[in-house]
């Protein structure tokens, strides 16, 4: 258990973080038998190792899924199609943490001259440009795309949503999950086309696009925010409200030095300017450890609260958090509002529900991409013959709060919303907008 000091440095690496696993020596070039063993394979260490792989699907569906994708690996099938069908057959489980590594390993095999050539977003369901790339000449930032080869934006986004994991499928993390891989996502799910051609609204002529010659992707922090590294505090000097950026939960190890430095400076500003109130931006944080969403809620809270639900939770989680939490006085008294979104999710979206059920915050934004209840605990796993690697979560984690539901996201108490500029143009109302009803709560 932590003591109820401003130190974090008996932080230790919990035992529910990824375990490593000797890699098998990929093959590039596999029969389609041995690209069926592997999907063969990965079915079988979900069903060994996972604690619940049928929460979200029954056992039948999911071997029928199983099948269905040992079927489609035929002579014409590549590492791309293996690829494709594991992450689909991973998606369907409805875990976040048991899934490929991002989409690294399938975006790797994508050629140039391959790659769906305009950068996109999705928002609220639909697709928009962001940036033409080499289609400037016939493309414009906000046109909406209706469909790409004959196929509806609709059909898409299932498609490629069904191989994108997300604790209960929540699509509050999969709409933001696709927007970091856009260009990706859609070459897989059009099957590498030799050429692409769309249709935007208020235009029944499809466009046919022109390849790309170069490709960077964007950065995933906007150049235009204010805080560029992991963590940031700063002070809204008109509204005279402290506001702490947290771009990651990773610190493990001596490492958990760092936060408690943080919180402390934040903190002591904020009892010692007398400030009016607190905002705290854990927007995109993807997770981390538990110990330091609990740390910066003992700052916050009055009372002692109850980290896991110890009847439920894996006993193996880290023993810190199945005991009570204690306060950590600052003498910081003004209202507190966390800011949140769909990419908030693992540890997050733990932090969220606790500072929830808990009263000790505000939240503020939009729904969590994860719920109180979470599988982790994963290990990773190399396919015997490709060397793709995966990971499987092995226990169950649920945090005491008790009056949310274990299969939805965790639910802002204020709604706000990115609006489709923020998205395009990578600007940020929702920070101005929640500052502004922060600093009304605060009556500053």
């Amino acid at each position: 258990m932590l003591a109820a000091t401003a130190s974090l440095s008996c932080l230790t690496l919990p035992i529910f973080q990824a375990e490593a696993k000797e890699e098998a020596t990929p093959v590039l070039k596999m029969s389609p038998a041995l690209m069926r063993e592997d999907l063969t394979e990965l079915a079988s260490n979900i069903k060994l190792h996972h604690p619940r792989p049928f929460r979200v699907i029954s056992e039948e569906r999911f071997d029928e899924l199983v099948a269905e994708g040992t079927a489609s690996l035929d002579e014409n099938a590549n590492r791309a199609d293996l690829l494709w069908a594991m992450s689909g057959i991973l998606a369907s489980i409805g875990c976040a943490h048991s899934s490929m590594p991002h989409f690294n390993q399938e975006d790797a095999l994508i050629e140039v001259g391959q790659r769906f050539p305009v950068e996109v977003r999705m928002y609220g369901g639909r697709l928009f440009i962001m940036d033409p790339l080499s289609n400037a000449d016939q493309l414009s930032i906000g046109q909406e795309i209706v469909s790409i080869n004959g196929i509806s934006v609709a059909d898409l986004r299932n498609e490629i949503f069904a191989h994108i994991g997300a604790d209960t499928n929540i699509p509050n993390f999969k709409e933001p999950a696709f927007n970091f891989y856009a260009t990706s996502y859609l070459t897989y799910a059009l099957n590498f086309a030799e050429s692409y051609e769309l249709t935007v609204r208020g235009d029944t002529k499809p466009i046919t696009l022109a390849p790309l010659e170069d490709f960077s992707p964007k950065p995933i922090i906007s150049p235009q925010a204010e805080c560029q590294e992991s963590l940031c505090y700063s002070i809204d000097e008109q509204r005279n409200i402290g506001i702490m950026t947290i771009r990651s939960f990773d610190y493990y190890g001596s490492d958990g030095q760092i936060f408690a430095d943080f919180t402390a400076a934040a903190f002591d500003d904020l009892a010692a300017s007398n400030r009016a109130g607190l905002l705290i931006d854990v927007r995109g944080v993807l997770g981390g450890s538990g110990l330091v969403g609990s740390y910066l809620l003992r700052h916050l809270a009055k009372e002692p609260f109850a980290y896991f639900d110890n009847e439920i939770s894996d006993p193996r989680g880290n023993e810190g958090l199945q005991e009570l939490q204690r306060p950590i006085s600052t003498g910081f008294e003004g209202p507190t509002y966390i800011l949140m979104d769909g990419p908030t999710v693992s540890s997050v979206s733990h932090f969220l529900a606790l500072a929830k059920e808990n009263n000790i915050a505000t939240l503020i934004g939009e729904p969590s991409g994860g719920g109180k209840s979470t599988s982790d605990g994963k290990i990773r796993l190399a396919a015997s013959h490709s060397g793709i690697t995966y990971t499987v979560a092995r226990m169950r984690f649920d945090v005491a709060a008790p009056s949310l539901s274990i299969d939805e996201a965790v639910r802002p108490d204020i709604r706000l919303a990115y609006s489709l500029d923020d998205v395009l143009k990578r600007s940020d109302t929702m920070r101005d907008n929640a500052l502004d009803l922060l600093a009304l709560h605060a009556g500053s």
